[in-house]
């Protein structure tokens, strides 16, 4: 039979377990983004999004929170409220801060950009 210390220490350690989960799960992340500006807010995208033909972005993570990496490709990146893209044009290449949150929801958004040196 298991004793009552025996089971507050287990009941502790599966608390402080999941506390470590949640707290990992609200983490924002953020990785660097390199491409190419393919089109730009109001230019057949939404009024907060950018095009942008990227390079390999290995440091990208899913859902889950894991890293898994993301091959290059032409997306298009959501900007956060207020950014400025002042003097960004199409055909620049440029360099991204991405910021990705797991929870609430998942969700990335550009916080930083500007040309490529």
């Amino acid at each position: 039979m298991i004793s009552y210390r025996s089971l507050k220490i287990c009941v502790l350690a599966a608390f402080v377990a999941l506390s470590a989960t949640i707290a990992k799960a609200d983490e924002a992340y953020t990785f660097k983004v390199q491409g190419v500006v393919k089109g730009l807010p109001g230019q057949g995208l939404g009024k907060d999004e950018i095009l942008i033909k990227h390079q390999e972005i290995p440091e990208y993570r899913d859902e889950s929170g894991k890293v898994v990496g993301m091959m290059a490709m032409t997306m298009p990146f959501y900007l956060t409220p207020g950014l400025t893209l002042d003097g960004i044009a199409v055909g620049d290449q440029v360099e991204l801060r991405v910021e990705q949150r797991l929870k609430p929801e998942f969700s990335e958004k550009v916080v930083e950009i500007k040309k490529a040196e």
